[in-house]
């Protein structure tokens, strides 16, 4: 009797979700420590790590990572305090998105009921190569998809006249807002879902007014912030062809991984069996919310269509990354036309127990994948940053700036100098990049 009861908590799907974030938890720490660091992330430090406001505020101001300052506003204040690194900044972003699935899972068992939620929420969370790479960086994304997930959170409380929720509501627009430019377009879609559903026959009562302030707010902070920062790091090529729209969607889930197992329930179900509902009381904010996810989810697409038909190509993964949590609501809502058909004591069991293991599966082969690409005998960040063979290489090397394959070469006409005395090593440097210039000798 005791066996059968610890194996029904064992089992629960919250218990099991909290298991499956410890090992995704311990994957990512795992791959922080392989990973050198990157211009982008010392950038991330720069705007960070400052005694005063005043400096913060100027580097802010220079456009350092071209976007609005919450996240490093946020890390700015947390720094004065606790003394901050890379390191920690990676490990702010592995919270970050653990937070926002739990939330995602939340906000879906509100809707879907437990199973189902646990369902989409541990599939997308074991295959988003997005979220897995975002949880390793020192950058504001991690914080771009909690609050992307926290404004879906905050919409399913819109018809429960929840305590302070016109404030919660600015809150969760404004931070989503004032973490990356994309966030302003998020919102606004969100705001139209509220719009198309709204029950209220005035036109400007369909949106909630907190909402509506923020983007008053928002849009007068973007017109100073772009008046004052340069972009300097966004002009960069992005690549936006048909391949790379399908691998925005396709890296976060693969459709095989969720009709494999909905069929391995069909057939060991048993029609007989009591069913699992969905909770009465929350099915009415299941529209707005489908409405927002659907709309969120065409974000990529949207702009993959701009950069075709404009000069402004702004089609960048991470830059979309609050889409993950519309997935997880949206792979919830297709299952749920499988599930609510399925005897609720066997999902209880074997089904979930292998779901758990499969998401596990998928989630140790990416972060395997990410090892290889990590492993010091193929990236030369480890080299030239962590292990510093550059210094012991016996080849003199002169640095100017940045040549056209390392960091941040995205502006000017310099050259990388190398001083190379091998005939096989200066063909290959000639290859390697056109920007890069070959010293035979220096005058001493």
């Amino acid at each position: 009797m005791t066996g059968n009861i610890f194996s029904i908590k064992v089992l629960k799907p919250k218990y099991l979700l909290a298991l499956f974030l410890l090992i995704y938890a311990a994957s990512v720490i795992y791959l922080q420590g392989l990973k050198a660091p990157w211009v982008d992330e010392c950038y991330s430090y720069y705007g960070v790590w400052h005694d005063r406001f005043s400096e913060f505020y100027n580097s802010m101001l220079t456009g350092i990572n071209f976007s609005p300052p919450l996240y490093f506003l946020f890390n700015f204040c947390l720094q004065l305090i606790f003394q901050t690194s890379i390191e920690q900044l990676r490990i702010q972003s592995l919270a970050f998105i653990i937070i926002g699935i739990i939330l995602s899972f939340l906000l879906t068992r509100k809707i879907f009921g437990t199973t189902i939620a646990f369902f989409s929420t541990i599939l997308v969370a074991s295959q988003s190569s997005l979220l897995l790479s975002q949880a390793q960086e020192a950058r504001h994304y991690a914080m771009f998809f909690a609050c992307g997930a926290w404004v879906l959170y905050i919409q399913s409380l819109n018809d429960l006249k929840v305590k302070g929720y016109k404030w919660f509501t600015f809150l969760g627009h404004f931070c989503l807002c004032q973490v990356h430019y994309i966030g302003i377009i998020f919102s606004f879609l969100t705001g139209l879902s509220y719009f198309l559903t709204s029950k209220n026959t005035g036109f400007w009562k369909k949106v909630p007014i907190s909402v509506t302030m923020c983007w008053l707010v928002s849009i007068a902070s973007y017109l100073f912030y772009l008046t004052k920062q340069k972009s300097v790091l966004n002009t960069w090529s992005k690549p936006n062809g048909l391949s790379n729209l399908i691998s925005s969607y396709n890296d976060s889930i693969l459709f095989l991984t969720i009709i494999i197992p909905c069929l391995a329930f069909i057939i060991s179900s048993n029609s007989k069996r009591d069913t699992e509902t969905l909770p009465k009381e929350e099915t009415s904010c299941s529209r707005p919310i489908m409405i927002t996810s659907f709309l969120w989810i065409l974000v990529p697409f949207l702009f993959w269509i701009i950069s075709h038909i404009t000069p402004l190509n702004l089609f960048v993964e991470r830059y979309f990354i609050p889409k993950e949590a519309s997935i997880i609501i949206l792979v919830a809502y297709g299952s749920s036309f499988i599930f609510q058909k399925l005897p609720q004591q066997r999902l209880k069991f074997i089904p979930v127990l292998g779901i758990s293991v499969l998401a596990v599966m998928l989630l140790l082969i990416s972060s395997k994948r990410t090892i290889f690409g990590l492993n010091k005998d193929t990236n030369y960040h480890h080299s030239l940053i962590i292990e510093e063979s550059y210094q012991i290489s016996g080849q003199p090397i002169i640095l100017r700036d940045d040549p056209k394959y390392f960091p941040n070469a995205y502006i000017g006409d310099y050259q990388c100098e190398l001083l190379v005395n091998d005939k096989k090593l200066n063909n290959l440097y000639k290859d390697f990049s056109a920007k890069i210039k070959l010293v035979k000798n220096i005058n001493k």
